[in-house]
């Protein structure tokens, strides 16, 4: 990158001739008039190179794009900073030694707070990827958190220690640090949520310019003042701010994707946390020092932040929950589609195995039953493989209702079937009802169809094994096939 910046010239003069206005202010003889409206039209210069190149770089970015808006609004942040800069020197002119004619005048400082409050609104109504109603409302409680510690660091920085002037420090306070970390977040979020507005490298100038500027409110908000510090952090922070923009239209003349998407790397922010640490230790330090000034303050905004944060935290902790329901609940479904047929929801091999091995371990008597659909492979061929399926799923329901609910159903396999019935004296009754149910009608797409079902029944003997036993369930039922289909046939110990 900075190969690519030591080529553009205008950026380079801008860096040049802040550092030596800068260097002039803190080497040179004091003059305040020379000074003060030097800065000031330094700072219009500046403002005006804002506003126009925040324009050419709206101009670059696609029609109706957000970048473009954004970089619009930038511009008319410029151009509000802009008049009143002219404003200020023309009061700086008649009035060079009024301390507002150095710190901004009424008309100065209120375009101010207008222009930062603009360029505010611009990043916060921005795009923040931020998808749902639970995000937003994370995201909103956040900014709640960050700007309480705002204002707790602001009145600690610029408020007096005299309860009589809390009132003149309070739009000082509002204006300054609040703004700062109030930006600083939203440039966070901004850069965490993948939204490209604005390079990596605007994002860092432009919050060491909101720094530097709180620096200097800081510095002349404490009675007397060095004039030649506090003008050069001035020049500094507004120069700062033109180079950021002019740096990313730079970067974006190299690379017309520097501002394409990027993707999101982080779902959270510790910021809140940072800002509700910094208020508790502003916090502890008022206290530790007896300003009475500024330890209701510091409370109140610990309270705030800690309510705030304890609001967030129960947000996180509702999402938390649902998220472990969820995982449990896709948990189970997986487990069930693991150990059932998609098609008919009966239970599969995996399964039906589990039960017999577990019945055969504990010895309690039950039967097996083989069942074949006796003439499926025509349904197929009339009527299509979907006819297919239904007849399959017909099958299934029918099976269901001639067994009980401990009773297990399993489709093995195309059109075969296994039932593990806990009751071995109910098997030729449910043998029976199974062929009488299975060979009614079917309706399907197309007509009618019908299948009869060969059934082998195979019950549980001592020393027997789940692969005998459906080896021999397996041989009463061709036993079945061979004899004429449609009904059952018991296994004897012989059958092999």
């Amino acid at each position: 990158m900075f190969r690519l910046l030591r080529h553009d010239r205008p950026l380079l003069a801008l860096i040049g001739s802040t550092a030596a206005l800068m260097l002039w202010y803190v080497v040179m003889p004091p003059n305040r008039a020379v000074q003060v409206v030097t800065a000031w039209v330094f700072v219009t210069a500046v403002h005006a190179g804002l506003a126009w190149t925040a324009r050419s770089l709206a101009r670059t970015c696609g029609p109706g794009t957000t970048a473009r808006r954004f970089w619009f609004a930038v511009a008319t942040g410029g151009v509000i900073y802009l008049i009143g800069d002219l404003a200020q020197i023309w009061y700086s002119a008649r009035h060079p030694g009024a301390e507002d004619a150095a710190t901004g005048g009424s008309v100065q400082a209120t375009l101010l707070s207008v222009g930062s409050l603009w360029l505010g609104a611009a990043l916060l109504t921005s795009p923040l990827g931020l998808s749902s109603h639970r995000e937003r409302v994370r995201f909103w409680l956040d900014v709640a958190t960050v700007t309480v510690a705002g204002v707790v660091a602001g009145w600690f920085l610029i408020a007096p220690d005299q309860p009589g002037a809390l009132l003149h420090a309070a739009l000082p306070v509002l204006l300054g640090p609040v703004i700062l970390i109030f930006c600083i977040f939203i440039v966070a979020k901004l850069v965490m949520s993948g939204t490209s507005l604005f390079t990596r490298a605007c994002a860092i100038i432009g919050t060491v310019a909101a720094a530097v500027k709180s620096s200097a409110d800081a510095l002349s908000s404490h009675g007397p003042f060095p004039l030649a510090w506090f003008l050069a952090l001035t020049v500094a922070s507004h120069a700062l701010l033109t180079i950021a923009v002019r740096v990313t239209q730079t970067q974006v003349r190299a690379n017309p994707g520097a501002l394409v998407q990027r993707v999101r790397r982080k779902p959270y922010s510790i910021l809140p946390y940072a800002a509700i640490a910094v208020t508790y230790g502003l916090l502890t330090w008022a206290i530790m020092r007896h300003a009475s000034a500024t330890v209701p303050i510091a409370l109140a905004g610990a309270a705030v932040s800690t309510l705030l944060v304890v609001l967030r935290q129960l947000d996180a902790f509702n999402e938390n929950a649902r998220l472990l329901t969820e995982r449990d609940q896709l948990a189970s479904q997986l487990r069930y589609e693991a150990t059932h047929d998609a098609l008919t929801g009966l239970a599969n091999r995996t399964l039906f195995a589990q039960h017999l091995d577990a019945t055969l371990t504990e010895g309690t008597p039950a039967a097996v039953l083989l069942v074949d659909l006796d003439d499926f492979k025509q349904v197929n061929d009339a009527h299509g493989h979907a006819a297919g399926d239904t007849v399959l799923r017909a099958v299934a329901d029918r099976m269901r209702t001639c067994v009980r609910d401990e009773d297990v159903i399993c489709r093995t396999g195309g059109d075969e079937f296994a039932i593990l019935l806990v009751s071995p004296d109910d098997a030729q009754q449910v043998a029976n009802r199974m062929a009488a149910q299975i060979e009614a009608p079917i309706e399907v797409d197309g007509g009618t169809a019908r299948v009869g079902a060969s059934i082998g029944i195979a019950p549980t003997m001592p020393g027997a094994d789940s692969e005998l036993l459906l080896r021999q369930a397996d041989h009463a039922m061709y036993a079945v096939k061979r004899a004429g289909k449609a009904t059952y046939a018991i296994a004897t110990e012989s059958t092999a």
